[in-house]
């Protein structure tokens, strides 16, 4: 078999992407891209980030099927071709874990980038330096803008999914769009029930917990609430999360027994769950003063918060304790808030039925397209509607995508 008629594997094909989408704009592309976005701001009398922050709330992330799997994804995977500084990004894996599930089932997966909506906020690559400078936008303010225009398509993106939800994460960081704007949105739409996690805890996570502990802590419905960055106290987060869902691990490991450690858990889970619900009130007080009638005909007959909720984030059954992982180099900041290195590969093509949540809800559908992936330990650093016209289509450049 000659080099060229070789079988990529999935990180390989994930790996091209990436590489494909690391080359550089041209200046011809920086100026197009610029200018585009500095005329169609001026044409409706707004600034740069109002354009184009209103007009990722505009852009197309609808499903067009109904019962979609949707990947989200957070950090990313090392790679040996990559230098020790950068990652393979999630975003790519989630790409290709698509292309080979709409390969069995046309039509049954998608990923944010490669929605319509995607495609179209990715041709403005804000996350440029080049593009931001041209902006007349310092790096702080590119990339707020960015992470706003990326945060608000995302938010849309989750409200837009109705299947089940593919998440291509590790440990959350507190501060990433996947756990402060997707996550709460998928809760809320789809359930916790129906998100379900690519890669496994990191072994530095579940080290010095019984294997009940690691079992419960392992469940895709515990880490779609949790995360375990602890806030400063001296600068409290603003991020609304933040501070609800964090599970203290060195707090969880000082206690002595599985169940006061159970307790523990499902009680941040409940922290959460209260702030779900306590944003879903503060929502449709706001729809309802928007409109009254409305407001007035959902309070007489919608059932009540707690008649809404969800089942319970977990039941008594338990699960087989994941595999542990290595201790890994540190983290470098991405996307969508701070990549997670140390990640072991192990991968092979075959896809295979995912089985029952209860049975293994550990793995999501898919899981087979990435066996043998675990999350190594790692640290992360701290972070510090209105339509409007569709500004003239940039070109598509080599740089497609917002990875980085």
């Amino acid at each position: 078999m000659t080099a060229g008629t070789a079988v990529q594997t999935p990180i390989q094909r994930a790996l091209g992407l990436q590489v494909e989408a690391d080359s550089p704009l041209t200046e011809d592309d920086v100026e197009r891209i610029a200018n585009d976005v500095i005329q169609a701001a001026a044409a409706v009398g707004k600034t740069i980030e109002e354009y184009v922050v209103d007009y990722a709330k505009e852009l197309d992330v609808q499903a067009p099927h109904t019962g979609m799997k949707s990947a989200f994804w957070s950090y990313g995977i090392p790679h040996p071709d990559l230098p020790t500084d950068k990652v393979l990004s999630s975003q790519f894996l989630a790409a290709i874990w698509s292309d080979m599930e709409n390969d069995s089932r046309p039509g049954s997966a998608r990923y944010l980038e490669g929605t319509p909506g995607g495609h179209a906020l990715g041709l403005l690559h804000l996350w440029d330096p080049e593009v931001q400078e041209a902006l007349h936008l310092d790096k702080t303010k590119g990339n707020a803008l960015a992470r706003q225009a990326w945060g608000a398509l995302s938010e849309n993106y989750a409200k837009a999914t109705d299947g089940e939800a593919i998440l291509f994460a590790g440990e959350l960081a507190p501060w990433s769009v996947a756990y402060e704007t997707e996550l709460p949105q998928l809760r809320k739409t789809i359930g916790a029930d129906n998100i379900h996690f690519m890669y496994d805890l990191s072994e530095q996570t579940l080290q010095g917990l019984p294997p009940e502990s690691q079992q419960l802590l392992s469940e895709s419905r515990v880490r779609s609430h949790v995360h375990f960055f602890a806030p400063d106290p001296e600068s409290p987060p603003p991020q609304k999360y933040w501070e609800s869902g964090y599970l203290d691990l060195d707090h969880l490991k000082s206690l002595s027994t599985p169940e006061a450690q159970r307790a523990a858990i499902l009680e941040v889970c409940e922290q959460v769950t209260l702030l779900d619900q306590q944003q879903a009130e503060a929502e449709a007080e706001k729809a309802a003063e928007r409109n009254p009638d409305l407001g007035a005909e959902q309070e007489a007959t919608a059932p009540g918060l707690g008649e809404q909720q969800p089942a319970p984030v977990l039941d008594a059954e338990q699960t087989p304790t994941p595999p542990a992982a290595k201790s890994g180099p540190p983290a470098v900041a991405s996307t969508h808030g701070v990549y997670l290195p140390g990640v072991e590969v192990n991968a092979k093509v075959a896809a295979r039925p995912t089985p029952p949540l209860d049975a293994a809800p550990q793995t999501a559908p898919g899981m087979h397209f990435l066996p043998g992936v675990t999350v190594k330990p790692s640290s992360a650093p701290s972070v510090p509607a209105t339509s409007v016209p569709t500004p003239p289509t940039p070109e598509q450049a080599q740089a497609a995508g917002m990875g980085e």
